[in-house]
């Protein structure tokens, strides 16, 4: 049986308080001189199943933060970031609802609207394109844009050169001698996608090789999870389908990782014997899988420490403080990218 709200009558009765002074503590509840009615109040709302609980915590002075986390897909590397803000000193005061775009703009949208109108505390948005327009009604919410950097300068930006990552990346492997190198992106209207092509000609050129543009492809249509999948699984077959296959693929990504390399397995080719692997996300499954990922990326822990400290200071009213985060990453060396267990 579905539970109706709580009548001031109702709270009266169980607090044993008047009506007046219930309704004065529920319409002023932050300014009320008398802890003790409000306690009973508190006491009331809670015998009475009132739901949202962040009211009753409100009423009681606590101060928890809902965060809303707009992320491209619910997998491995979003899943690490979110459970680095919450291992955060002082991250017991935040509460994070995380949901996925799968990078479609209306989705998006639509999304930090709904956010705005439950009257969140904070957002956290990982765009969809570089084009994100921020809406007059969003500025009133603290906002941070991780990932993918959108023209607004206005909001602080916490993510990679993803230019500088992909340079490194390519960087590595023509080091090992690749001539054929594949380059597997995503959304083709994310900075990040812009920057990572950026990055990669840049390394073939300083090695002197041609950029070949049948060697690179983007993920044009549906971005959620199961069908980020499945590109990373098709493309690998459409490469390999072909005489002249390349000898080295960077995923930009985990879940299209996760598709080639079951696509390798399949056409049962080897890493790194038959083809090397880097992936532009690091994370702790690079370092189990067999055999163990070459990345170059950041670890969910910085990115993670970043949000939150941006948030804190949202929070703290030091909005004028707050600057973009551009992280560095690192190349890791591993097993998929070199013919020996030994790194460089």
């Amino acid at each position: 049986m579905k539970k109706t709200q709580p009548t001031l009558h109702d709270i009266a009765r169980i607090s044993g308080l008047s009506i007046a002074t219930v309704n004065q503590i529920l319409e002023d509840k932050k300014h009320v001189s008398n802890d003790q009615a409000r306690a009973r109040v508190v006491e009331a709302l809670e015998m009475l199943g009132y739901e949202p609980s962040r009211y009753i915590q409100s009423l009681r002075g606590e101060s928890i933060k809902t965060i809303a986390f707009i992320i491209p897909r619910h997998d491995a590397y979003y899943a690490s970031v979110i459970d680095a803000i919450e291992h955060q000193q002082g991250s017991e005061s935040i509460r994070i609802i995380a949901m996925a775009s799968n990078e479609q703009v209306q989705r998006q949208d639509e999304l930090i609207d709904w956010f705005v109108s439950q009257q969140v505390d904070g957002i956290i948005v990982s765009p969809v394109s570089a084009q994100m327009r921020i809406s007059k009604r969003w500025r009133d919410i603290p906002m941070v844009i991780i990932d993918n950097q959108i023209e607004d300068e206005q909001i602080p930006y916490i993510g990679l050169n993803h230019e500088d990552t992909a340079y490194q990346a390519a960087e590595h492997l023509l080091k090992q001698n690749h001539q054929s190198i594949a380059l597997i992106l995503g959304n083709p209207a994310s900075s990040a996608t812009a920057d990572t092509r950026m990055g990669y000609k840049a390394a073939l050129e300083d090695f002197e090789q041609q950029m070949d543009e049948r060697l690179i492809s983007y993920q044009y249509t549906d971005l959620s999870l199961q069908a980020t999948e499945k590109y990373g699984y098709d493309t690998v077959q459409q490469l390999f389908a072909q005489s002249n296959h390349p000898t080295a693929l960077i995923a930009s990504n985990h879940a299209m990782l996760s598709g080639i390399l079951q696509a390798l397995k399949t056409k049962e080719l080897k890493v790194p014997e038959d083809v090397a692997i880097v992936t532009l996300e690091e994370n702790s499954w690079n370092k189990v899988h067999y055999p163990s990922l070459t990345a170059v990326g950041i670890h969910a822990e910085t990115i993670g420490a970043s949000i939150f400290a941006r948030l804190k200071q949202f929070f703290e009213g030091k909005s004028e403080q707050i600057q973009s985060d551009w992280l560095m990453a690192q190349l890791n060396v591993r097993d998929s990218s070199v013919h020996s267990s030994k790194n460089e």
